[in-house]
């Protein structure tokens, strides 16, 4: 009877050694995280969490930069943000959040593969501070400050125009496009009577 346990106990052996070898390796453990914060940059993880948690803005690079890091690590950070950081968060909506800003942050990465040459050349024009302040005038109602007005009046409203469309469609698909359209005009408008107000410029 011997033999039989043996051989019984080396197919066990040999089973479990296979299954290490193909398992798939988690990001749970706190040396993953660190691994997964060695890679990305302060900046760009503050911009993450303000997104998720605070309805920040995340610009196009970090948004590069959080999809080059990949799916795991962003579970891992959204995870472990929520259970240290944010404990009373409402972990349901603050994860469909984070998977939104995921989906959306893939879509930005997509949409670099198939920009059209006006859009590049706008995208350019357009500072990340100020771009940032144009387009959450245009989503969240806030304030462009004259400086930055009078620098989207220098670009053009064909740019501004190009850029709007194209970030409704890669940064916020779920909005109604007529209404984000209109919100732009009217962005446009203000910015536009602001360059022309004798106040907006410097004096001599």
């Amino acid at each position: 009877m011997a033999g039989p346990s043996r051989c019984h106990l080396l197919v066990i052996f040999l089973l479990q050694v296979t299954l290490n070898a193909f398992a798939t390796p988690t990001l749970e453990g706190p040396a993953n995280v660190k691994d997964c914060e060695r890679q990305f940059t302060e900046k760009c993880g503050i911009e993450v969490g303000n997104g998720i948690f605070n309805n920040g803005f995340l610009s196009d690079d970090c948004c590069r930069d959080l999809v080059k890091l990949g799916k795991p690590c962003h579970d891992t950070f959204l995870n472990t943000s929520l259970a240290a950081r944010h404990p009373s968060a409402n972990k349901a909506q603050t994860l469909a959040k984070g998977e939104k800003i995921w989906t959306e942050c893939v879509a930005i990465d997509n949409s670099d593969k198939h920009e059209t040459k006006p859009v590049k050349e706008c995208l350019e024009k357009f500072p990340p501070t100020c771009g940032e302040q144009i387009e959450k005038s245009i989503y969240q109602g806030t304030v462009v400050t004259d400086a930055c007005c009078r620098d989207l009046v220098s670009w053009g409203k064909s740019c501004h125009d190009i850029i709007a469309e194209r970030n409704h469609d890669v940064r916020h698909p779920s909005v109604n496009k007529a209404q984000a359209l209109a919100s732009s005009e009217k962005v446009w408008n203000l910015c536009a009577a602001i360059s022309r107000s004798p106040a907006s410029f410097p004096l001599n």
